[in-house]
């Protein structure tokens, strides 16, 4: 249950935000720099590999950033009364918002890339360290290097009825 969950709240979060955050330009002197674009990207990707470790699923990842392109696409249409995210104009002019927008929807496709396989590596690492831990025998009672009997944290004096020594 928690795959769809995952990939639906996931998508949603990252294209609402991510959109909001994509038109934010600075200028350097008479540079434009479009630092939400990438801001947005980095964002998407870490939304996905969220998505894919909560739900322990490279899949999962891979949906939330397919389904985060769709609705980008849908923002780019004219439902709003105006496209939501701006990819070209009538004009000639070449709009930091222009390329902004350009940067956000061309680059959530390597966003997904990058956040499938930061997924699969992680899960692959996490799974490696399982089988490691299942592999090892458990100790047996009092073996334990640590144990000290009447040691911290075990119970003495008359509540529990014997009195040991201090060593």
């Amino acid at each position: 249950m928690r795959g769809p969950v995952a990939v639906l709240l996931g998508a949603v979060a990252a294209a609402v935000l991510g959109t909001s955050l994509h038109a934010q330009v600075i200028y350097a002197g008479d540079a434009a720099l479009p630092l939400g674009a990438a801001g947005a990207l980095v964002f998407s990707a870490a939304v996905a590999v969220l998505a894919g470790l909560w739900a322990r699923s490279v899949l999962v990842s891979a949906l939330t950033g397919v389904l985060t392109y769709v609705l980008l696409g849908f923002f780019t249409l004219d439902v709003f009364g105006g496209p939501l995210i701006v990819t070209g104009t009538v004009s000639d002019l070449d709009l930091p918002v222009t390329t902004a927008g350009l940067i956000w929807i061309y680059g959530q496709a390597a966003a997904t890339v990058a956040a499938v396989l930061i997924t699969a590596g992680v899960l692959r690492r996490e799974a490696v360290f399982q089988r490691t831990v299942a592999a090892q025998e458990p100790l047996g009672y009092g073996t334990d290097p640590g144990y000290r009997p009447g040691g911290a944290g075990t119970l003495q004096g008359p509540e529990t009825g014997r009195q040991e020594p201090p060593a």
